[in-house]
């Protein structure tokens, strides 16, 4: 089966927007308790520096689960692909012989994946294999966690590509590492729980076997 050089930080204004979620979710779970149970009750107080400290942590990964290879391999959609492949790609308009296409996504028609316009492309071996799927099966959250907004910043220039024994894209994940955010082709695909360093780890991996463009190229103008 063979199927950024600049380092992604987390940002400040993303955690602040955790703290203030976290901060607000636990008022109100326990301001609707209080409702239902005794409408006198006096509102909770707000988490302490301590509880802040670990839900921070609680964001962390860790090495949850240690699940072989060929397990991995039996979850969607690795085990419909006989390729993987990493790509990296450039925004724009995209002239083909039927039409023009403009997207802010990788270049393609429907279905079909224009690989013509697309900046590289590295298909990955097995031991690289081993390794994307340990990120995605075996890495989660340390502890409970709440979940936060999304960022609006969205400019992916890299993704990852699962062929089948046709040579079809049957899914694909789309990365932004610098606004650290994802788009899956369906809601069948998913890298599990995303914990902090996920997609750090993920660039690392991209970086490793050669992907340059929205890596270590191409990050912001002027690069």
């Amino acid at each position: 089966m063979t199927r950024l050089v600049a380092i992604v930080k987390r940002h400040p204004t993303n955690i602040m927007a955790r703290q203030i979620i976290f901060i607000a979710l636990i008022i109100l779970t326990h301001s609707a308790y209080g409702q239902k149970n005794n409408l006198a009750k006096v509102p909770p107080q707000p988490p302490t520096k301590k509880e802040m400290e670990q839900e921070e942590r609680n964001h962390n990964c860790v090495k949850k689960n240690i699940t072989s290879l060929t397990f991995r391999l039996k979850k969607y959609p690795f085990n419909l692909s006989t390729q993987i492949q990493f790509a990296s790609f450039q925004q724009g308009v995209y002239l083909t012989s039927n039409e023009i296409v403009g997207q802010d996504s990788f270049p393609r028609i429907n279905d079909t994946i224009l690989y013509s316009k697309l900046t590289e492309v590295k298909t990955l071996t097995y031991p690289q294999v081993d390794k994307l799927t340990d990120i995605f099966y075996n890495y989660g959250f340390r502890g409970t966690t709440y979940k936060i907004s999304e960022t609006a910043c969205y400019n992916p220039r890299n993704t990852i590509l699962f062929l089948d024994n046709k040579g079809k894209v049957i899914e694909f994940i789309e990365i932004c590492f610098e606004c650290r955010k994802t788009s899956e082709s369906s809601d069948k695909v998913s890298l599990g729980e995303m914990c902090d360093q996920k997609l750090d780890m993920l660039f690392d991996l991209f970086k490793k076997i050669g992907i340059e463009y929205g890596i270590t190229k191409g990050v912001r103008p002027g690069e």
